[in-house]
């Protein structure tokens, strides 16, 4: 277990807890102080019934855009508490891997667990999205038809007592299956349904469920590729697609209580699913254009600043990235309507490694475009934070006015929850007395305990001491997120803060000690800045 929570903190030090919400203020301390916080998940561990009764294990909802109308519902885990679950989960990772179908089938392509020591990467980078769809395109290429779909509200439908039979099918460690659920039961508000979106141990127990369904089709001999809750099922003839869409449709539904789409739910001719598919170089339009976003869509832009050969690395991505028109590319999405969403974003991560003055031109074009660029809306606001640095000052300030005038006006951009969450720490970089008159009214506007708690680092970081006074006299009555917030705000304060710091010690957790001496060591190193 020792190793098994130490690669958990690990990896959520590294790649952040979940892929929706910005990463929470506790990350900053499990990257630097990993050892302390395995020795106090191995407490929580040791007597796990104490730790809930001391800390009740929580979750923070918040809507998150899917495309341009719909929504899905994501969840953030308390920090402590997600590193405990992804511990119990990786504990028996290993066990998972080995019960799902093998990789060399050729079937499942999501999430197949391999720890890797130099990386802390839980899942295998080698087979994933872009193996799910070379793989199907090839199938595709064999067969006459092909049924495409997808599971209805996946995460939210899974019952917890069939994953449990997984879990227990799939391990002998019958202890840690029931922290497992008994965890599941807390963040579900206790009702028996339902695992939290966005972080990684969900998508191991969600690959552990799916096994069975996926099992049953290989042993009818349904000719099938997954990834996560989308499949595509190969077939000779109309006649033998719809049978196969019979049989996944009954078989998820009586074993799993769980259902396809219907509006993405469909069986194309296999000349039909080639054309659509950007992986399927035969059916690349005449266009040139076209051609270049598909082999854009191609290229990997993952890059590791902790990697022994890092600079190596990110001057061989750089010319890789100079083979295409970057900024053609964006400003022919941009005079869309609605936006190809995965190349966009493709092009969005890629302006941080062009040229600042290209970079920074390019950010003025996204800024005046945030409409048809609303489903990308975090990854422009991660764009903007990483670029803060470097930004020449009249982009940045044309930014932080775009950002207070949505906020003031209310703009439907911000209101969804995520949207707002990643403009706070956008606005942290504001100096502006406007900043901190709109970061206040959201703080009092907003009942989100995580958007309060950002609000409250981005007033520290904008070294407004005389609000953080204020709101740290409230400090018994705001949640845990703000409690964690204050706490590292107070450093600010001097020796106010010190004072006060002594005051309320016998009033915080064990992880928020740990954070608070965290926060010291690092005042004291000076080396100090109000971490967002």
């Amino acid at each position: 277990m020792e190793n098994a929570f130490r690669h958990a903190v690990q990896n959520i030090a590294k790649y952040g807890d979940t892929d929706v919400f910005p990463f929470p203020v506790e990350n900053h301390a499990f990257f630097d102080r990993t050892e302390d916080v395995v020795k106090i998940l191995l407490r929580m561990h040791a007597d796990i019934s104490s730790a809930i009764v001391e800390s009740t294990p929580t979750v923070e909802g918040m809507l998150s855009p899917v495309g341009y109308t719909g929504f899905r519902w994501a969840t953030q885990i308390d920090p402590i508490w997600n590193a405990y679950f992804l511990g119990l989960v990786i504990s028996e990772g290993i066990n998972i891997e080995k019960a799902r179908i093998s990789v060399d089938k050729g079937n499942v392509f999501s999430y197949r667990f391999s720890w890797d020591d130099e990386t802390k990467s839980i899942f295998n980078k080698e087979i994933g999205w872009a193996q799910f769809q070379t793989t199907s395109v090839d199938k595709a290429r064999e067969s006459k038809f092909v049924l495409v779909c997808d599971i209805s509200d996946f995460y939210p439908r899974i019952y917890h007592h069939r994953l449990e039979n997984a879990l227990i099918n799939a391990t002998s460690n019958k202890q840690i299956c029931a922290n497992i659920m008994r965890l599941l039961m807390n963040f579900s508000g206790n009702v028996s349904y339902g695992l939290p979106v966005g972080g990684p141990a969900s998508r191991l127990l969600s690959e552990l469920l799916l096994n069975r369904v996926d099992r049953l089709l290989v042993t009818n001999k349904v000719d099938f590729c997954r990834f996560a809750d989308d499949y595509h099922i190969f077939a000779d003839s109309a006649e033998e697609a719809y049978q196969a869409l019979l049989f996944i449709s009954s078989k998820l539904h009586s074993n799993e209580g769980l259902l396809l789409q219907k509006a993405k739910t469909r069986i194309v001719s296999s000349e039909e699913f080639l054309a659509a598919s950007e992986f399927a170089v035969e059916n690349v339009p005449e266009g040139e254009e076209q051609k270049e976003g598909r082999a854009f869509l191609r290229l990997r832009l993952h890059f590791d600043p902790y990697s022994p050969t890092a600079d190596a690395d990110y001057e061989l991505l750089r010319d890789e990235i100079a083979k295409f028109d970057i900024i053609g590319m964006l400003g022919r999405e941009l005079k869309k309507s609605r936006i190809h969403q995965s190349l966009v974003r493709k092009l969005v991560g890629a302006l941080k490694l062009l040229h600042p003055v290209q970079r920074d031109a390019a950010i003025a074009s996204l800024m005046d475009n945030l409409t048809v660029l609303y489903p990308i809306f975090p990854s422009i606001m991660l764009l903007l934070k990483g670029a803060m640095e470097d930004m020449g000052e009249a982009v940045r300030e044309s930014v932080f006015a775009k950002l207070r005038s949505l906020i003031s006006s209310k703009s439907y951009l911000v209101s969804v929850p995520t949207h707002l969450a990643y403009s706070v720490r956008i606005l942290a970089y504001d100096k502006s007395d406007e900043a901190e008159e709109v970061l206040a009214s959201i703080y009092n506007a907003t009942e989100s305990p995580s958007i309060r708690r950002d609000v409250i680092l981005a007033m520290a970081k904008k070294n407004s001491d005389y609000w953080i006074s204020d709101v740290r006299r409230n400090f018994r009555m705001v949640s845990e997120a703000e409690k964690t917030a204050i706490l590292i705000a107070s450093y600010i304060l001097g020796d106010e803060g010190e004072h006060w710091r002594s005051s309320v010690k016998s009033l915080i957790s064990p992880v928020q000690k740990l954070i608070v001496q965290w926060a010291s060591d690092r005042r004291k190193s000076g080396n100090f800045e109000v971490p967002l």
